[in-house]
């Protein structure tokens, strides 16, 4: 009997998981088709194929699948970074770190979506989460990015490939302001950047991505 309860158990879950990435699925479909602000729990409901109701058995409402969008965004850069990690086995302390870069620019390419809610949920005060129930998600894939920052940073100092003299904590800050800030330049003002500045915005966040991890690298 407890075998049993223990396989329902788990079948309802896989359900449960193959419902709501079917929902997130349907509103990255959304956003490819235009902005995704002005979206309605409606309109997801209508693209997933799903009653209104039903999206909200899986979510308590469009800020939780946008959390939730955040999450999958966040697992999906944990993965490719693993998986170049995985390509080399060994690496310096600033060639683990300059993986951020690579991955970040090539989420930006392809996954222009992920890129916005990175931007937005690396910045938003956790606070407002807590009533959500992936609240405890967020934190933890904030905090695991943060991690891997600091530890290669720390890598790099004790193996020369990182200068010396560099500070953890603000090497952390200044990473989290670089591609914060370069996503967000990039995805809000493209426009401004094509038609005024005449750049191509992905060309210009690969550029400042390059420019800027130079200031880790100890060339000595």
């Amino acid at each position: 009997m407890e075998g049993e309860y223990m396989t329902k158990s788990y079948r309802k879950k896989k359900d449960v998981e193959i419902r709501c990435n079917e929902i997130l699925d349907a509103v990255e479909r959304i956003y490819e088709k235009g902005s995704f602000e002005s979206v309605t729990m409606d309109e997801i409901a209508k693209e997933a194929e799903f009653t209104k109701q039903t999206l909200y058995a899986y979510f308590k409402g469009k800020e939780e699948i946008m959390a939730s969008i955040y999450v999958r965004a966040a697992n999906n850069i944990n993965q490719m970074i693993k998986s170049k990690l995985d390509e080399k086995e060994l690496m310096s302390g600033y060639e683990k770190l300059d993986l951020m870069r690579i991955v970040f620019t090539e989420v930006a390419e392809t996954k222009p979506f992920y890129t916005k809610m990175i931007s937005i949920y690396q910045l938003k005060d956790l606070s407002e989460f807590k009533n959500l129930g992936i609240y405890d998600e967020i934190v933890t894939k904030n905090a695991n990015l943060t991690r891997y920052m600091s530890d290669c940073i720390e890598k790099g100092i004790q193996d020369g490939s990182i200068d010396k003299n560099t500070d953890v904590q603000s090497g952390v800050l200044f990473l989290k302001a670089l591609i914060l800030g370069a996503a967000s330049m990039a995805i809000y003002n493209e426009q401004y950047m094509r038609q005024e500045l005449h750049l191509d915005p992905l060309e210009s966040l690969r550029n400042i991505f390059e420019f800027s991890m130079k200031a880790f690298k100890n060339d000595a």
